[in-house]
């Protein structure tokens, strides 16, 4: 068996994009003929089910190297622990221990825990194993893509970089556009293999480094579906028979935040007047803005909203729900990606409802029977909600089984494993 360093900031329990994309490769990379070797960030215990994990994985080989000790989320609470996990930096809540040590800082943070930590974790891990084959380094953020770089022209390994959206200046920390430009060009032109999830984002690259890389520098290997959990008891129960449309803010802030929340209310309130509302429930974006535009513009309805969750349950509330419905910002790089609760949501079956711009998510939504509206056009949304409504109230109990080919395990595998053996001396 080949050894891979495995370098993603990303790896759960993180929730940021890449997570999944992350942890399902490394799952799957044995039946490569690869053993990982992964640097991810401090773990998060939620409960005594993670106590038990955690335990495992300090005192059992794993092939986890984490940059942080474990990290109780009651001292932060799960609004601030979800937070965190999504990369930002978070003060623990008021009396606690760490609150007045972490008070005098800027936060704490996974991210910059995992920077601060990652290049003595990779190379303890490499004088350990002796060497390794090849280095993986996941992007955005720009750190364990510099790190790669730095171990690769140390030890002459090469590198598969995968580069899971722009490497721009949201995504590097204390950084600015131009050296996240920099960093951007200085991967895509290193010689280094490297792949991307979507065409969207190929060709961005390929439009934005015009003649300095070329097509056959950059290679597409999707996201595939994982399994299908097995739900908890009260998972597959609904309280009634009314629908359940799930929703998934993803880079919506400010005037987009409001728009959407404006059009939601505007369906809910024709669809209480004519259909029977639909129960909504909403899974992260900006919470207290969010509630804050529902209680002015949806009071009364229908609507929760709450933070991220772990992983395991955004897939019971996927497989619950009757409509899942993706909404992005204006952002450009809500334009290059397909969001992998979104591919979760196509491959369990579920009508596919995108609000935002037009782009692969948008594309998918049309191509397998699902709907799109533009954030801008309030009307056209609210239509949209309604179409996705009264396709469940038909009778209809989700879509066709079309394009979902396209993020099965086995394709995805196959282009990446064929990456992997051209990266390796003959």
């Amino acid at each position: 068996m080949k050894k891979i360093l495995f370098l993603s900031v990303n790896y759960p329990p993180m929730l940021t994009v890449g997570s999944s994309r992350a942890s399902r490769f490394a799952a799957k990379l044995p039946e490569l003929g690869w053993v990982p070797l992964v640097v991810a960030p401090a773990d998060v215990v939620w409960d005594e089910l993670d106590t038990s994990r955690v335990q495992s994985e300090v005192s059992e080989y794993t092939g986890i190297y984490r940059t942080g000790e474990p990290m109780d989320a009651t001292t932060f609470g799960p609004d601030r622990t979800a937070q965190l996990l999504q990369g930002m930096s978070v003060v623990a809540r008021t009396g606690s221990p760490l609150r007045r040590i972490s008070g005098l800082l800027q936060g704490v943070s996974l991210v910059s825990g995992w920077e601060k930590q990652a290049a003595s974790v990779a190379g303890d891990i490499i004088h350990r194993h002796d060497s390794v084959d090849a280095i993986y380094a996941q992007g955005p953020p720009a750190a364990p893509l510099l790190l790669a770089l730095e171990l690769s022209a140390k030890y002459g390994v090469p590198v598969l970089f995968d580069l899971v959206s722009r490497v721009d200046s949201v995504s590097q920390p204390g950084g600015n556009r131009s050296d996240a430009a920099k960093i951007e060009e200085r991967v895509l032109t290193s010689g280094h293999t490297i792949m991307t999830p979507t065409r969207a984002l190929k060709e961005y690259f390929l439009k934005r480094y015009f003649g300095k890389i070329t097509h056959d520098d950059l290679s597409i290997v999707p996201d595939f579906c994982s399994d299908l959990p097995v739900l908890a008891p009260h998972a597959a129960q609904k309280s009634d028979g009314a629908t359940e449309l799930l929703i998934f803010p993803e880079l919506v802030s400010g005037k987009d935040l409001k728009l959407f929340v404006q059009a939601l209310g505007g369906f809910m309130q024709e669809a209480g007047m004519f259909r029977g509302a639909p129960v909504v429930r909403i899974i992260g974006g900006e919470s207290e803005e969010l509630l804050k535009h529902i209680r002015k513009h949806i009071s009364g309805a229908p609507v929760s909203c709450c933070h991220r969750l772990q992983e395991r349950e955004e897939l019971e509330a996927v497989a619950r729900c009757d409509v899942f419905c993706l909404v992005t910002g204006q952002d450009e790089s809500a334009s290059l990606m397909l969001p992998e609760r979104l591919i979760d949501a196509l491959c369990l079956h579920k009508k596919l409802l995108v609000i935002g711009l037009e782009g692969p998510a948008a594309q998918l939504a049309l191509e397998t029977g699902g709907f799109f509206a533009p954030l801008q056009d309030a009307s056209a949304v609210i239509q949209a909600f309604q179409a996705a409504a009264d396709f469940r109230q038909q009778g209809n109990r989700g879509m066709a089984d079309r394009q979902s080919e396209r993020f099965t395990e086995a394709s995805s595998l196959t282009v990446l494993s064929k990456l992997l053996a051209y990266m390796l001396p003959l």
